[in-house]
């Protein structure tokens, strides 16, 4: 359960705008060991998929790779679409939303143990730029407290999730499911989990999800979406 000092560190960070100005060059040339659950048939569970559907590996590469640069921007720059779209299906609305509880300092019990001074510290040395360690945490794919999933599933029709259900039932896995990521708890990022990207699911319209057309819609409505 989270503890009052992890609440007040998420809610602290997101309210000084503090979702990092990482340097990525480190991070991205890291490369952890591959292949959770490489002792199950996941060829089994692709075969059972639509044709639009697919199963990924992941890793901290591509967390570092496609999401840290967004978060090296401005933040009037950033975007969460950019986010939404990369390939991993991993990237999240705040950097930090990538380790437990949304802090990278290392904790091999998802800072149960971390003191309320201990993290009003970190805060006050990461407003003050004092800190020294956080672009090491950051950087380091063997960072205990990353939570981060190592497949990834984009359904497309629900059969792809009834099959996703059935395999991670039938072998003992835990699933994440991700829309957009916005999760303080890791529901939506989760390490040692098969995570569902639902972005590519297609349930509203036999197409997909489109942008709206102001120049298809009544004179009204285009004219109030011109000025958005």
């Amino acid at each position: 359960m989270a503890s009052f000092a992890d609440a007040a560190r998420f809610l602290l960070l997101t309210a000084v705008g503090i979702a990092g100005n990482p340097s990525t060059a480190d991070a991205a040339s890291a490369s952890p060991v591959s292949g959770w659950r490489s002792d199950l048939d996941w060829a089994a569970l692709t075969s059972k998929l639509s044709s639009s559907a697919s199963l990924i590996d992941t890793s901290y590469d591509d967390y570092a790779g496609e999401c840290l640069p967004e978060f090296s921007l401005p933040i009037q720059s950033r975007t969460n679409h950019a986010l939404i779209d990369q390939p991993s299906g991993m990237c999240l609305p705040h950097l930090y939303l990538g380790w437990e509880m949304s802090w990278p300092r290392p904790s091999e019990n998802g800072h149960l143990n971390q003191t309320f001074n201990q993290a009003y510290q970190d805060i006050l040395d990461l407003i003050n730029d004092a800190s020294t360690d956080v672009e090491s945490w950051l950087a380091d794919p063997t960072n205990p407290s990353l939570n981060l999933p190592s497949k990834v599933l984009f359904p497309v029709v629900a059969s792809d999730v009834v099959a996703a259900v059935n395999f991670a039932k039938e072998h003992g896995l835990e699933i994440s499911v991700k829309n957009s990521g916005h999760s303080l708890q890791g529901a939506s990022s989760k390490k040692n989990t098969l995570l569902l990207n639902m972005n590519r699911y297609i349930h509203y319209a036999p197409t997909g999800i489109t942008d709206c057309d102001a120049s298809i819609l009544g004179s009204t409505v285009a004219e109030d979406l011109s000025t958005q």
